[in-house]
């Protein structure tokens, strides 16, 4: 993967391009290590305009190379076919898997039909390393359709605590805003003003965001572009010590282009050795290089397992069997594919996906990782704050890890069936009480939260739930950010079901600690009791989630 090089030639490369290099660091993993390469880190150079040897920051790599990643986002807002099967994003799978399920659940004289589905998931080795550059560069060229781009920027300004409504500040402690500068690109011969852009959809909408237009503007040639992406492609230098490697093959890990170029080389791959797919009955997705199948047709499922695991070498892709899984008996080249087994519930991307109605669950016994004990994950998911305010802290970090597992599709009663949605919901409770609970341990003396404090953490997060489950029931309001959110979901969850989960959540993850949280749990019981609904069974529906749930995470030591 890297060639070591020598001073003298490392230097040579350094001295004649604007790039500069990369520093390396080595990510442990279950087996092995993973290398990444911090592309962000500014250099020092060295100026050339003294004999002093007056040295100062230069640009970063990413900094350097975000003009052609601004070009390549134009391309692909311009054609989004060039992507194939690309996800944009986790939450994409939900807008995916409802339209194919509509559009198989009917046949062809109108009427509901139920097929079984053929499930297949692969793993690709090493796909950043492994792709070949030559063929990379040759397909961008292709890409690309301008000689010039205009590359401009603007800032998109938010509050930086988005529950200040919530909890307001006091005193000298202001709610600032937080500023990000973005980079879009237009074709030289006909700019496009920020407002158009964001008409056409060029800019992801967000929720409570201003978008300040700046006069920062840059002419970039296509040509300069293609030459500075084959230099960042064929000679990526990294330093480990006090040493300097070359990057001999695929993408660099680290890159602000790495996911989106590897994305566009898959989806050239598709068109050419996946055509077949292209068809109604079949579901393609693929998240970087997580590929999953879903079709009607089995001949269809193992043509695309034959055809990925034999390999295809000119797009550097191999695929690991042994990592692969399926819900159907399949033996390729000799090699029997994993299949699932006594269970119903496919894994993907953080979730769970009924191979029988497509119905979407929450995968929370990954944080296990083949243990019981989920208390080492949890803390290190967390980042605590032990500065002034304390309280403050700790009621923002909880709600905000809880809005991060409220996903549109894991409420969508149009897609899910109300009792999956319903434990869904129970178990993000579950998983946020029991980082609220890691976090709370982290505050030790004076900062530990009072039991006034945490009881109204919980109040205020049932009221965020309740935005939530609102805001799919009026589809004009939205609480979330960005392109997912605003999907065309509905949620028939009622605000009782809401309290009644939520107390019983936090009820079972504190009432192991009790010694500590009598008058929380004193408290839970009373809205509890009060959401709890009149009707037998309505109430029996709830209580058989908590019973589920319990039984799920009763085991699990944190």
């Amino acid at each position: 993967m890297f060639e070591e090089l020598k001073p003298e030639k490392a230097n040579n490369i350094l001295g004649r391009r604007s790039l500069g290099y990369g520093s390396l660091r080595l990510l442990p993993k279950m087996t092995g290590i993973r290398p990444i390469v911090n592309l962000r880190r500014r250099m020092q150079l060295k100026s050339k305009w003294t004999t002093t040897g007056v040295q100062y920051l230069g640009p970063s790599i990413n900094s350097t190379v975000a003009p052609i990643f601004n070009v390549l986002n134009y391309e692909k807002t311009r054609n989004p076919a060039q992507l194939g099967s690309c996800l944009y994003s986790v939450g994409e799978i939900h807008s995916r898997l409802k339209a194919f399920k509509e559009q198989m659940s009917q046949g062809s004289s109108g009427h509901t039909r139920q097929l079984p589905f053929y499930f297949v998931k692969l793993d690709i080795q090493s796909c950043f390393d492994t792709i070949p550059q030559q063929k990379l560069i040759h397909l961008v060229e292709k890409l690309v359709s301008e000689e010039a781009y205009h590359v401009t920027k603007y800032v998109e300004m938010r509050v930086q605590d988005e529950f200040s409504n919530i909890w307001p500040s006091q005193g000298s402690r202001q709610n600032k805003g937080v500023r990000k500068f973005v980079g879009r690109a237009a074709p030289a011969m006909k700019p496009q003003p920020l407002a158009e852009t964001i008409e056409s959809g060029g800019v992801s909408r967000r929720r409570n965001t201003v978008f300040v237009d700046t006069v920062a503007q840059k002419y970039y040639n296509t040509e300069d572009l293609l030459d500075l992406l084959n230099e960042h492609l064929r000679n990526n230098l990294v330093k480990f010590g006090k040493k300097f490697f070359r990057q001999r093959n695929g993408i660099p890990q680290g890159s602000v282009l790495s996911s989106l170029l590897c994305n566009l080389f898959y989806a050239e791959m598709e068109r050419e050795k996946l055509g077949f797919l292209g068809c109604k009955e079949a579901l393609l997705l693929r998240l970087v290089d997580d590929f999953l199948l879903i079709t009607s047709n089995p001949t269809l499922a193992m043509r695309f397992l034959k055809v990925m695991v034999k390999g295809q070498p000119a797009y550097g892709i191999t695929v690991n069997p042994a990592k692969s899984l399926v819900n159907f008996g399949a033996v390729v080249e000799g090699a029997h594919i994993p299949r699932l087994i006594d269970s119903s519930l496919f894994p993907y991307c953080g979730s769970l996906i009924d191979t029988r109605t497509l119905e979407v669950h929450k995968d929370h016994d990954r944080i296990l990782e083949g243990g019981d004990s989920a208390a080492e994950n949890l803390s290190n998911s967390l980042t605590v704050e032990l500065a002034r305010a304390p309280g403050h802290s700790f009621h923002r970090k909880v709600l905000a890890s809880f809005k991060l597992l409220m996903h549109p599709m894991y409420l969508d009663t149009s897609h899910n069936s109300l009792p999956v949605v319903l434990s869904n919901l129970y178990a993000n409770f579950v998983m946020t009480a029991m980082r609220m609970y890691r976090y709370m341990r982290a505050l030790i003396g004076r900062r530990h939260p009072t039991p006034a404090v945490v009881i109204r953490v919980i109040r205020d997060l049932i009221q965020l739930s309740h935005r939530f489950v609102q805001a799919k029931r009026t589809p004009s309001r939205q609480v979330g950010e960005g392109d997912d959110s605003n999907s065309s979901s509905t949620s028939m969850v009622h605000g009782f079901q809401v309290q009644y989960l939520a107390a019983a959540a936090f009820r079972h993850v504190l009432g192991r600690k009790q010694t500590r949280y009598g008058a929380v749990l004193h408290w839970l019981d009373q809205i509890q009791r009060q959401a709890r609904p009149k009707s037998n069974g309505k109430l029996a529906h709830l209580v058989q989630v908590v019973r589920k749930g319990n039984m799920l995470y009763g085991g699990w030591r944190y």
